[in-house]
C-alpha cells in the first residue's frame, strides 16, 4: 500500500475513533442523556478531533511503519492522545469553567485502546500475510543459534520475508531462563554447544544460522565447526564490529568463510613489501612439486619475478606445475 493510501486509511480510522469516543464515554456515565443533542459535548468532540490530528501529525503517527512498531510507537500514541485530551479539557474550562473529567478519562482510555489496537491489528494482518503466503521454493527448516537481540532480529526478518527460503523453527540458547519460551512463535530450547548436533537431527533441521555477533573469533570458530560437523549447511551473521560501524546489518546472513574457522584474526599481508622482495628477482622454490610448494610458486608468479626456479624430487609433479605456470603467466 502506498504512503498516501496508508495515511488516508489511518486518518479515517482515527477520525471515527476520536470523534465518537467522547460520546461513548459520556454515554457510559449518563446513559439516559441524549448525547447527540448536547452542544457542549459536540463542541468537545470537534475540539478533540482537530487536536488529535494536529498532535498526530506532530508525532508522525501517520508516517510510522506499523508492521515494525515497538514501545516507541506506542509512546507516540499515548503522547498524542494525552495532549489532545488536555487540550479539550482546557477548552471546556475556558468555555464553562467546568471539565468533564470522568468522561475525558474514559475517552483517553478508549483512544489509547482503539488507536493502539488498530495499529496492532494492522501489524498482525501484515505479519500473517507475509508469513503464510506461499513462496515458489520450499522453505528450509532453520535453527538459529542464539536467542538474543541478534537472533530475534534474524528470526523476524526471515518470517517476514519467506522468499529468502528459510523457516525458523527453533532457537538454541545456553540461557536456561529462556528455555521453553516462544519468540515470534518460534520455540527456544536450552542447549550447550555439544548438543547442537543432536538437537538439529531431532528437529529435522536443514539450515543452521549462528546469530551471536558478540562471540570472540575463537569462540565463533569453535561453534561454527561444531555446527558444520553436523553435516548441515551453516551460515552466520556479521561480526559485531561490522554491525556497529554500519558496514552491514545484523540480519545480513552470510556463508561461512575460511577466515571464520581460523579462531584468530585474519593476517593482513603487506603486498607492497612482498612485491619489493619478489618482483624482478630470481627465486628458487624447493619442494616445488608438492601441494604447498606448487601453491607458493603460483603466488610468487603473480609478482613478476625475473626467473622462477623449481626444484623437487618428483619429475612429473615438477613438470605439471611448470606447464601450469607457463600457461598462466608465459615463459
Amino acid at each position: 500500500m502506498s504512503l498516501k493510501n496508508r495515511m488516508s486509511l489511518l486518518i479515517v480510522v482515527d477520525s471515527l475513533i476520536v470523534f465518537f469516543s467522547i460520546f461513548v464515554g459520556y454515554y457510559i456515565l449518563y446513559p439516559y442523556v441524549d448525547i447527540f443533542q448536547n452542544q457542549f459535548l459536540l463542541a468537545s468532540a470537534l475540539t478533540i478531533f482537530i487536536a488529535h490530528h494536529v498532535f498526530s501529525m506532530y508525532f508522525g503517527l501517520y508516517r510510522k511503519v506499523w508492521e515494525y512498531a515497538s514501545i516507541g510507537e506506542l509512546s507516540s500514541i499515548v503522547k498524542a492522545v494525552s495532549l489532545s485530551v488536555i487540550a479539550v479539557g482546557l477548552v471546556q474550562f475556558i468555555n464553562r469553567q467546568d471539565i468533564l473529567v470522568r468522561a475525558l478519562a474514559i475517552t483517553w482510555m478508549l483512544h489509547v485502546l482503539l488507536i493502539g489496537g488498530s495499529r496492532l491489528s494492522w501489524r498482525m494482518m501484515r505479519s500473517k500475510a507475509f508469513r503464510f503466503k506461499s513462496p515458489d521454493q520450499e522453505l528450509k527448516r532453520t535453527m538459529i543459534i542464539g536467542a538474543g537481540k541478534a537472533g530475534t532480529l534474524v528470526a523476524r526478518q526471515l518470517l517476514n520475508n519467506p522468499e529468502n527460503g528459510f523457516l525458523p523453527v527453533l532457537f538454541v540458547d545456553d540461557d536456561k531462563n529462556k528455555h521453553g519460551l516462544d519468540i515470534y512463535d518460534v520455540r527456544v530450547v536450552h542447549g550447550e554447544t555439544k548438543e547442537i548436533d543432536a538437537i538439529a537431527k531431532d528437529n529435522a533441521i536443514e539450515r543452521i544460522i549462528v546469530a551471536i555477533p558478540s562471540l570472540s573469533k575463537q569462540e565463533s570458530a569453535e561453534l561454527i565447526k561444531l555446527c558444520m560437523d553436523s553435516g548441515i549447511k551453516t551460515q552466520t551473521i556479521p561480526l559485531i564490529e561490522d554491525v556497529m560501524t554500519g558496514k552491514v546489518s545484523v540480519t545480513d546472513i552470510q556463508d561461512v568463510k575460511i577466515e571464520d574457522l581460523l579462531g584468530r584474526e585474519e593476517v593482513k599481508l603487506d603486498m607492497n613489501k612482498i612485491a619489493d622482495q619478489l618482483t624482478g628477482k630470481t627465486i628458487l622454490v624447493t619442494g616445488a612439486g608438492g601441494s604447498i610448494g606448487s601453491e607458493i610458486c603460483r603466488q610468487i608468479s603473480r609478482f613478476g619475478p625475473k626467473q622462477l626456479l623449481l626444484l623437487g624430487h618428483g619429475e612429473n609433479s615438477i613438470y605439471l606445475i611448470d606447464m601450469e605456470l607457463r600457461k598462466s603467466v608465459g615463459n
